[in-house]
């Protein structure tokens, strides 16, 4: 399982996985974003956003292969 969040400031990645009853965080990630790319929950600047995207997923070393 993968969250991403996007604040004004930040992308946030968390990856995890399930191991009984039990979640465990396989790779975590945080970078910030352009100036004003996101204000007030308004994406100002998409090719920024991705990019930061793009880099953070690189980053995490995540495994994960589908998206929802």
């Amino acid at each position: 399982m993968l969250g991403l969040d996007i604040s004004s400031t930040t992308v946030k990645l968390l990856e995890l996985s399930k191991q009984g009853n039990r979640m465990r965080v396989e790779s975590y990630a945080v970078t910030p974003l352009p100036p004003n790319a996101v204000v007030e929950k308004n994406v100002n600047d998409p090719e920024g956003v991705a990019e930061c995207i793009r880099q953070i997923v690189e980053r995490s070393k995540t495994k994960l292969q589908t998206v929802a």
